[in-house]
């Protein structure tokens, strides 16, 4: 793939040098560190400036945003500060180093801070419980600058400013794992790769070093910049590292290869910090010059694959002929199961599109970051309906069993009812404090119930419009002026009882008594955040998943834990049931995707080597079809089939749009006998090197996309065949007729 290139946008000036900078988790703001002891928040769609944080007494050396991204540290004149976003508060002060903190960092789970300091110590500090110092980690004989989580919260990595080694650390034992020596001058920068599995220092001997995690050792040196490298910051995928240096440019390295795709220019003075947005769209770097400058990925660089967005779920329709898929781009792409075509691209949102849900009967409604819901009709791509009426984004959406009602919920802390006949709101329900995170209808309709970063669940008569029940969910810690939310991640109902489960950051999975409100059981064994609950499609059993990299299954009635399903090695992204109930596939940020036995509890198939991770799944609700869809965060929709062996069973992948071609995995026909070597050498010009099909022109070449499936699933069936690979069978524009019985004759 050709290298991304990065077009300069319009640059903020600033009264002050630039220390430091970061982008907010969800990509919507930029915060920026100034000399003069000052934060300023910046919208990244207007560039409007939202707050100035004020009181620090030196330079903001280090910002770091909080995974939930409503909060910010900063650090400088002996103190690390933590605010709160929305407010522009300072909420709290962490006090205990004796010399200016200049590194910070949050756990990937939110509840502790790191910092390091000019006193030669790096300190944990827990933020969720006591606010107070947990761990003091001694051992670098001078000044440290930097400091770095791993992405699996278990290592810390800290630069040493006078000893020029970098130190690996176990967070939970404040034991020392390895020191990374070979730099010459002082550490400026450390970064953990978003797999972890490397750390890049920087260095002002004008070298970036990348090094093995696990093992300590230098994988490479990066060598290009005439002067102190200051930091280095990873894209989210990967692939790419870029580098800042008093040299007054920012280079964009291939992290595999260790090779120099692209030096930015354009700052006058030394570039102190860099930061890639959260999708890996842009770059932000701030300099001695007075400016931040916000760099784009231009024409000049390619998507890979044919949704050319960042995904953020799919969907499948109710007849299962269709999969829905959204994202970040505002846009809902339509997709047809069988040949992996776009059939349409509804747009009208103007920002990100978080949740999508089908209609009883087929229409696809959508909640958006724009503050809108919009119901599209699929057959004709036209928006039926524009709600109007939240304040902030919709986070949820849900249709009504009738079908005649949506309920939505968001960030303005409400969910409404809306009447899908004449686009009003009927009710607007009230009461919670904080973002409405999940929402549901109960079979009857007459009740929904909708969970929220409060830590409650509230039941409510859509009749009315009352609140039946407050379930006071999952735990919420606090001390002083901290307020860790405990958040409700997901509620859904039971098919098989009027039962209610939630998944929580209390590391719980809870089940709810509709009718009197109580908690029949709380489900412990979890270890981290628990995200994802989901009830298999008759009832019975519950699957649990998140942050601790296992899934469980879970007895509802009992409460007993059936299965502890392990084999990922990172946070479990999305999980559902085959319809019969007997299988569970999950997704992570592992890149995997495994196939379960709800019976044995054992791992059945694993998709291994996926250059992406996972972010939403969904099983086709065909009857009788075995076949799942994948969204992830390499931007492609992808559709599996588990194909039974016997007592054993493997995943294919049966289609994915690449660069608008649809690969056909099953088979391939170079290895093929008994064919002519002219129709083996048609076959293959049209089959594997074809030019692709364009995906606005897809469904005016499906008939040729099955045409060529035919041929290879008759060739498949043939008994003078003897050999067939599982490789990739794309499309051809070359005309291509129905396979000819008399196979000594050419295909016309």
């Amino acid at each position: 793939m050709a290298a991304a290139q990065f077009g300069e946008l319009p640059f903020l000036k600033e009264d002050a040098v630039v220390y430091s900078c970061a982008y907010s988790p969800d990509g919507k703001s930029l915060s920026v560190g100034l000399q003069n002891g000052d934060i300023k928040v910046y919208s990244t769609s207007s560039w409007d400036h939202v707050h100035t944080l004020t009181g620090h007494t030196r330079p903001v050396w280090s910002i770091a945003y909080s995974p939930h991204g409503n909060q910010i540290m900063s650090v400088s004149d002996c103190t690390a500060r933590l605010w709160d976003v929305e407010a522009g508060a300072c909420l709290h002060i962490l006090i205990g180093h004796s010399g200016d903190v200049h590194g910070v960092a949050f756990a990937p789970c939110g509840d502790s801070v790191a910092t390091a300091s000019d006193d030669s110590t790096v300190k944990i500090w827990d933020i969720v419980g006591t606010g107070k110092c947990r761990l003091t980690l001694t051992g670098h004989t001078e000044a440290i600058r930097s400091v770095a989580y791993s992405p699996k919260g278990h290592l810390i990595a800290s630069g040493g400013h006078i000893d020029c080694n970098v130190r690996l650390w176990n967070t939970q034992t404040g034991e020392c794992l390895h020191i990374l020596s070979g730099h010459t001058d002082s550490i400026r920068g450390v970064a953990f790769s978003p797999r972890g599995d490397w750390v890049a220092s920087t260095s002002s001997d004008k070298t970036l070093r990348m090094w093995d995690a696990e093992t300590g050792t230098c994988c490479r040196v990066l060598t290009g910049h005439t002067n102190p490298v200051t930091c280095s910051a990873f894209s989210p995928q990967g692939d790419v590292i870029a580098s800042a240096s008093h040299d007054r440019t920012v280079r964009i390295w291939d992290a595999e290869t260790g090779v120099c795709r692209q030096t930015l220019t354009g700052h006058s003075e030394w570039v102190t910090c860099v930061v890639f947005s959260p999708e890996g769209d842009r770059i932000a770097c701030g300099s001695f010059d007075k400016t931040v400058r916000v760099w784009d990925v231009g024409s000049g660089g390619t998507r890979q694959f044919a949704s050319n967005i960042v995904l953020s779920n799919v969907k499948y329709s109710p007849l299962g002929d269709q999969v829905a898929s959204c994202g970040y781009n505002g846009s809902i792409q339509l997709w047809d199961v069988e040949t992996g075509g776009c059939r349409r691209i509804l747009a009208g949102h103007t920002h990100t599109v978080r949740s999508i849900a089908y209609s009883p009967r087929g229409d696809v409604i959508c909640g958006s970051d724009d503050s809108t819901v919009r119901i599209w009709d699929v057959e004709t791509g036209v928006c039926r309906q524009i709600f109007i009426g939240h304040t902030d984004y919709v986070f949820v959406v849900a249709y009504s069993p009738q079908g005649d009602q949506v309920a939505s919920g968001g960030r303005d802390k409400s969910a409404k009812i809306w009447d899908v006949g004449t686009g009003e709101c009927r009710l607007t329900l009230t009461g919670h404090t904080d973002h409405v995170s999940s929402i549901v209808y109960l079979p009857k309709g007459s009740q929904i119930a909708s969970g929220s970063r409060d830590s409650t669940i509230r039941l409510w008569d859509i009749e009315s419009g009352t609140c039946l029940h407050t379930l006071s969910a999952h735990l919420r810690y606090g001390w002083s002026y901290f307020d860790y939310h405990k958040l409700v991640a997901s509620v859904v109902y039971s098919p098989g009882r009027d039962q209610l489960a939630s998944a929580g950051n209390d590391s719980t999975v809870r089940l709810w008594d509709v009718e009197t409100g109580d908690c029949r059981f709380v489900l412990i064994g979890h270890t981290r955040d628990v995200r994802i609950v989901v009830y298999s499609p008759h009832g019975g059993q519950v699957v649990s998943a998140g942050w601790d990299s296992s899934l469980k299954l879970w007895d509802d009635r009992t409460g007993e834990c059936l299965h502890t399903l392990a084999g990922h090695t990172s946070e479990v992204t999305c999980v559902t049931f085959s319809p019969k109930g007997d299988r569970i596939v999950s997704g992570s940020e592992d890149k995997t995707i495994r196939l379960w036995s709800t019976t044995s509890g054992q791992c059945q198939a694993v998709v291994q080597d996926l250059d992406t991770s996972i972010r939403s799944i969904a099983w086709s609700t065909a009857p009788g079809i075995n076949y799942f869809v994948t969204a992830c965060a390499d931007y492609s929709v992808r559709m599996w089939k588990v194909v039974e062996d016997g007592d054993a069973c493997h995943i294919r992948m049966h289609w994915r749009p690449v660069n608008g071609e649809l690969n056909v995995t099953e088979t391939s026909i170079k290895d093929v006998q008994g064919l002519s070597q002219l129709n083996k050498r048609l076959l293959e010009q049209r089959g594997a090197v074809g030019k692709p099909l364009h995906a606005d022109r897809m469904n005016e070449t499906s008939q040729k996309v099955l045409s060529l499936v035919s041929v290879v699933s008759a060739l498949k069936e043939s008994s003078t065949i003897t050999a067939l690979e599982s490789t990739s069978v794309s499309n051809s524009t070359a005309g291509l007729s129905e396979y000819s019985e008399d196979r000594e004759q050419p295909i016309e």
